[in-house]
């Protein structure tokens, strides 16, 4: 009797594709190369180095922001943001003296033909309390063309109207965080905003050269992690997941930190990069990014003064809500986030300000282009 073969599932044939070009991890391998201005460096076993437990602990800065959209249209948008600062040393978490915890602000993004009747993005921003406005950047860093290959969607699309809420947003962390480091850090401190030290958007190299400036100018190490990492090898691996797979055959009971892995000197990115186990129970290894000017020097000092600054990292990643990550950026992420409670109560709010004409013949006929697909979400539940 002939054997009845069930025929795969689309789900299970996907999986074995998966599972037919899985690759093993190969050590002669390094960062695939993205541009002339960086140095790549061959994955080896004597690049990682154990987080020693060090005494005299750093103090250190966390920023981080975040931002919502309140009313979205094709040629308008208003957002609410919010960026935050805290401050821990031995332990203790320490709010600002010298400048606010957070600030708030709105931003209200257009589209319009401008002097030379070109179509441009011109985002204005309005602080909640007239103390936050030293903090924001400059309104000339907020007029974009639709056609800036920097906020252009993927394969050339033109950019949503409400990102150019969440480039403001961004570029304030980098404003704030210079202040930040101007009047809250010393020498030796250490500077830890939420991600990369990548920038991305046009003008955005400016922001970040000035916090560079302050940083160098006042001996505050600036540095960046991040949660996720998307290098790939030049054979097509995962370039964390290579270098994790390793630490945990040479270190496995132990938190440590794998460099150097890969040096950027351009423009938009002026990174030295490490990857750091910060806990030896984490599942999780991050990009930690410091700026390159700064562990120059640690090249004619020794490994001392990086291990110092990764040994404070990891003093206070020991919290079991997310062992292994700064302790610092879960309490600064909780700040900056803009609760759904607030939203909607600023939704309310923001609509009642419209006067009646206004609202009927200009905001709703906009809100309801962009809110069928609300509504129809809705219906489904």
């Amino acid at each position: 009797m002939n054997e009845i073969r069930l025929k795969e599932t689309p789900l299970k044939e996907c999986i074995q594709f998966i599972e037919a070009n899985k690759k093993e991890f190969s050590d002669k391998d390094s960062a695939m190369k993205s541009g002339e201005d960086e140095k790549n460096y061959e994955v080896k076993r004597d690049r990682f180095f154990e987080i020693p437990r060090i005494e005299n602990e750093r103090k250190i800065g966390f920023v981080d922001g975040g931002t919502a959209p309140l009313i979205i249209s094709a040629d308008f948008s208003i957002s609410l943001n919010r960026v935050a600062g805290i401050l821990q040393e031995h332990n203790r978490f320490l709010s600002p003296k010298k400048i606010p915890l957070y600030i708030e602000f709105y931003s209200a993004t257009i589209l319009r033909l401008n002097e030379e009747k070109k179509l441009e993005f011109i985002t204005r921003l309005f602080p909640r309390e007239e103390e936050y406005q030293e903090f924001l950047p400059e309104e000339r860093f907020l007029r974009f063309s639709p056609y800036d290959i920097t906020i252009q969607e993927r394969r050339g699309f033109l950019p949503r109207i409400e990102n150019l809420g969440a480039i403001a947003m961004r570029f304030s962390e980098w404003t704030y965080g210079s202040k930040f480091i101007e009047n809250e850090l010393t020498e030796n401190d250490i500077f830890v905003r939420d991600g990369s030290l990548q920038t991305g958007y046009t003008g955005e190299i400016e922001l970040a050269d000035k916090l560079y400036s302050n940083g160098l100018q006042n001996g505050v190490y600036i540095t960046g992690l991040s949660k996720t990492c998307r290098i790939p090898t030049k054979k097509g691996d995962s370039l964390i997941s290579l270098v994790n797979s390793m630490g945990s055959k040479e270190y496995p009971d132990q938190a440590w930190y794998y460099h150097p892995i890969k040096k950027v000197t351009r423009a938009d990115n002026k990174a030295d990069l490490f990857f750091v186990k910060l806990h030896k129970d984490s599942l999780y290894p991050f990009r930690f990014d410091i700026f390159i000017e700064q562990t120059k020097d640690f090249e004619k000092e020794g490994k001392d003064e990086e291990k110092a600054l990764i040994s404070s990292l990891a003093s206070c990643s020991d919290d079991l809500s997310f062992i292994g990550y700064p302790y610092g950026l879960i309490k600064v992420d909780q700040l900056a986030r803009i609760p759904n409670r607030d939203l909607e109560s600023q939704k309310v709010q923001l609509l009642s300000e419209f006067n009646k004409d206004t609202y009927e013949s200009y905001i709703l006929p906009r809100i309801r282009s962009m809110n069928a697909h609300d509504l129809l979400n809705k219906i489904r539940k």
